[in-house]
């Protein structure tokens, strides 16, 4: 029977006790993720044994926990450690007799200007090499963290699909893990700075734009200029939120890669987007895809070369969509070409099922998150078929495929099928996950939505409660998916003409919005448009523009008079105000109540 508790066992020398420190903390605040799987953490190091253990020698100890352990790390700088490297070698030949335990992992913090290994490290490194090893460099704790956490995501939790970037910080679940500035792929890549540093400029610059205008109203050179920053602005923060999903997606890919594995070229280019040279990485991505036409011509005798070049692939696709100096058109049109290529590959080499699983699961990602609904269905619909094989009908990854191909079809506006899908999805997560997982709540939000799209508001509401209740219990009411629940049955209340319901829901949502995203954002804006023409309909007209003219506000100063947002807005108050003067309400009464 498979040892629920991961044990992990961290060596290195004296001198990085703080990583050492700091590593136990952050695997405490990861257990409590863990334990909702069923798969608690205990971590073991040199400061974890009694003091007062007076048995066996403490080195033999430690050696009965290694063997003992499922996940074993060793962690260098400058030295290497008569221990550490004893430990190590305890950890690899208990693996090289079960061929499972303990998961190895050795890592190397980057040196600093002055910082030389010392005779021992040399040596340890050209042993690994001589096994095919290497090791994994870190410049920070968080980087450390985060490529532990990816490892035990993959290894003991079936994927990456937990984690997620958010503002510029990896996240699992609501816990942060990494901020994205401190791990080098983003930290030390060019255009991640670039973006960074013109981000951190614009406000001050439109700021001064924003005060010429207002002195000078009337010239609209000034007002073109303001407009342009802003759009600007905008422009760059989108691009910067891209950049920062590619680089993450890139991190995500590569941790997925048997680093042992894989040819040199191909290593010397993970590496070097890890240290933040996005453009060494794609040189030598590159000759890789030159010389696996070689391979593919000679298919039978290189089958294991052409498989990893797929690898290279898929890398690749990551690498293209993070070059933010090529418009985002033609990243989408070359990845999708390399997307479809790695695919046809699959094919004709018979990728083994393990591999063609995380192939599919990119390219259909990619085709949905770029707005190719079409593309996407059959190779949601290949994914289902191959998980359903391999996996089972009832797995919790094959339940993820019937929800996203649920949500395809929907986009596709045939809710039928999606609804079918999703019902699917539905089954398995209640069964594997229970009626209060979050992933539950989603697929009740999801069946919620098709119902609405398809004007079956009565059984919209029901679903969309049920996914409520279950993020109210087990996020908190004060999450942005609690926020988003509220919206959606508010929503409902509005289509069904039931206003007065409908703005018990928007308050809701909005008195979340406030708290977490803040009064200015676009987000909480919509709310308060929302709010207004709920108010409207209520013949309620003061509140109806102080709420559209809060809206109209936020999305001028954020978002600028020409976004599209702030155009649909403004046509909301000029129809209101319209409507309002035919009832025989006078604008001077309006602003005599709203002013009183």
């Amino acid at each position: 029977m498979e040892e629920k508790t991961i044990n992990v066992f961290l060596a290195s020398p004296g001198e990085l006790k703080n990583e050492r420190k700091s590593f136990r903390s952050f695997v405490s605040e990861i257990d409590e993720t863990f334990q909702r799987m069923g798969r608690p953490l205990k971590t073991r190091m040199w400061e974890g044994l009694d003091a007062s253990y007076k048995g066996h020698p403490e080195q033999d100890e430690y050696d009965r926990l290694i063997r003992a352990s499922q996940m074993f790390l060793a962690l260098f700088h400058t030295v290497g450690g008569e221990f550490t490297i004893h430990e190590f070698d305890v950890a690899l030949e208990k693996f090289n007799q079960t061929k499972q335990t303990p998961k190895i992992y050795v890592y190397k913090k980057t040196l600093q200007k002055g910082e030389q290994i010392d005779t021992e490290l040399e040596d340890f490194q050209k042993r690994l090499e001589e096994m095919g090893l290497y090791w994994t460099t870190y410049s920070s704790q968080d980087s450390l963290h985060l490529h532990f956490l990816q490892q035990l995501l993959i290894v003991y939790a079936a994927g990456l699909s937990n984690l997620k970037v958010e503002d510029g910080t990896v996240k699992l679940g609501d816990m942060d893990v990494a901020k994205m500035s401190n791990l080098s792929f983003a930290a030390d890549n060019k255009e991640y700075n670039q973006l960074k540093e013109e981000l951190e400029k614009l406000p001050n610059e439109i700021e001064k734009a924003r005060k010429r205008t207002e002195k000078y109203p009337d010239d609209e050179d000034l007002r073109d200029e303001l407009q342009e920053k802003l759009n600007r602005y905008n422009n760059k923060k989108e691009e910067f939120a891209r950049l920062q999903q590619a680089l993450f997606e890139t991190s995500q890919r590569i941790a997925t890669m048997q680093r042992e594995n894989l040819n040199d070229k191909l290593r010397r280019a993970t590496e070097a987007f890890e240290s933040g040279n996005m453009e060494r990485a794609n040189t030598l991505l590159d000759d890789i895809a030159i010389e696996a036409e070689t391979h593919k011509a000679n298919l039978e005798q290189d089958r294991a070369l052409v498989h990893q070049d797929i690898e290279a692939f898929l890398l690749q696709a990551k690498t293209k969509m993070a070059e933010v100096n090529t418009p985002i058109e033609e990243r989408i049109k070359e990845v999708h070409a390399i997307y479809a290529k790695a695919d046809q590959w699959a094919k004709d080499s018979a990728l083994p099922d393990d591999r063609l699983d995380g192939l599919l699961k990119d390219y259909a990602q990619f085709l949905y998150d770029y707005g190719k609904y079409k593309e996407a269905e059959p190779v949601l619909l290949r994914l289902i078929s191959l998980r359903e094989k391999g996996l089972g009908k009832e797995h919790p990854d094959t339940a993820t495929s019937y929800n996203d191909s649920g949500t395809t079809y929907d986009h596709l506006g045939n809710y039928t099928k999606a609804l079918e899908y999703h019902f699917k999805a539905l089954n398995i997560r209640e069964k594997m996950l229970g009626k209060e997982h979050p992933d539950t709540a989603t697929t009740y939000n999801n069946i919620g939505l098709t119902y609405y799209n398809r004007g079956d508001y009565t059984k919209a509401i029901k679903y969309y409660f049920k996914a409520a209740a279950i993020y109210e219990k087990m996020l908190r009411k004060e999450h942005p998916h609690t926020a988003t629940s509220y919206n959606n049955i508010a929503g409902v209340y509005y289509s069904q003409g039931d206003y007065t319901k409908a703005l018990e829901y928007y308050f809701k949502a909005l008195d979340i919005q406030e708290k977490v995203l803040g009064k200015e954002h676009p987000d909480t804006a919509t709310t308060y448009n929302n709010i207004g023409l709920t108010y409207f309909n209520l013949n309620d007209y003061p509140k109806a523009i102080e709420y559209l003219q809060k809206a109209l506000g936020i999305f001028e100063e954020m978002l600028g008079p020409n976004h599209p947002y702030t155009k649909g807005t403004k046509e909301d108050l000029e129809s209101c105000l319209s409507k309002i003067n035919n009832t025989g309400w006078s604008l001077t009464r309006i602003l005599r109540c709203l002013f009183k």
